[in-house]
């Protein structure tokens, strides 16, 4: 088992977490298949601990708000964005390839975490809107759920407009 995780992981992911930002590239971030496994380790781990932890979810729509492809330049913005945004505990990975990027906050603390979710999601709409422009990071949402409420996201959880 141990094994298959490790092949998996050197399959799935090129390149060091996070190191050589300027080198970070889509082929960098784990794969779905890798970032849903870890995602379930980590909620083993939180339940285990009682530690939460919180997901960050960015997608792209279209002008009628339906989730779309995210254009290969924005995804690569959005990952280098994350990649200096987020902690070396933290990690990211496609949610769903192609169309979710997503990262995991390890270990927050209760009494911060709507802290630290304001303060991240204010510091991504300001840098993807730097990097992107205004017109091109409208486009953009972020969900941020915590751990009991990540359940929900596929039916709608929260979602922060970047604009």
């Amino acid at each position: 088992m141990a094994d298959g995780f490790l092949q998996l992981l050197s399959a799935k992911r090129l390149g060091e977490p996070m190191q050589g930002h300027a080198s970070f590239s889509q082929g960098s971030i784990y794969s779905e298949e890798a970032f849903r496994f870890l995602l379930n380790s980590e909620s083993k781990r939180s339940k285990r601990s009682g530690h939460s932890y919180q997901v960050l979810l960015i997608s792209q729509v279209n002008e009628q708000g339906v989730v779309v492809r995210i254009e290969s330049g924005i995804a690569n913005t959005v990952i280098l964005a994350l990649s200096r945004s987020l902690r070396e505990t933290d990690y990211i990975g496609w949610y769903r390839q192609g169309y979710a990027v997503g990262g995991v906050l390890t270990v927050v603390g209760r009494e911060s975490a709507a802290e630290v979710s304001d303060r991240l999601q204010a510091r991504l709409r300001d840098t993807l809107r730097s990097e992107l422009g205004v017109q091109r990071s409208s486009s953009l949402r972020i969900r941020m759920c915590e751990a009991r409420e990540f359940e929900g996201v596929e039916s709608g959880g929260a979602s922060v407009a970047v604009n």
